[in-house]
């Protein structure tokens, strides 16, 4: 009897972390993004899903092959208003550096972001 319930307990935590990690819907989707950096402006395609999704830069550039590459986003903090990923440019071409988006939804449903410290511009694609 004992360990039925201990099995019952352990199921009813994992299924409570579970729901805790769901991506709340606003953030789900295929999105525009666009930032601006001192040097110049950026644009990209992120798609994010579930279980995390891709980003992919709409630039490339011969001197720095990390540009133009789609790569995998890892969700790294999951709220019912933010949610914080990682874009795996390392997974893709191991001397690539990761970057951190940050998304927030506010109370009207809008969805913002930043790209590591800058804002970016977000349009449902």
């Amino acid at each position: 009897m004992k360990r039925f319930h201990i099995v019952g307990l352990a199921l009813l935590l994992g299924g409570s972390a579970a729901l805790a990690q769901t991506v709340a819907k606003p953030f789900l989707g295929s999105w525009k993004v666009e930032w601006q950096t001192d040097r110049q402006t950026y644009q990209a395609v992120m798609e994010v899903t579930e279980t995390g999704g891709s980003w992919q830069t709409a630039t490339s550039s011969r001197s720095n092959p990390c540009f133009g590459r789609k790569v995998p986003m890892q969700h790294d903090s999951v709220t019912a208003d933010s949610l914080d990923m990682t874009l795996k440019f390392s997974d893709v071409i191991p001397d690539c550096k990761n970057a951190t988006v940050k998304l927030k939804v506010d109370d009207k449903g809008v969805v913002t972001g930043r790209r590591g410290g800058y804002e970016m511009q977000m349009k449902r694609d």
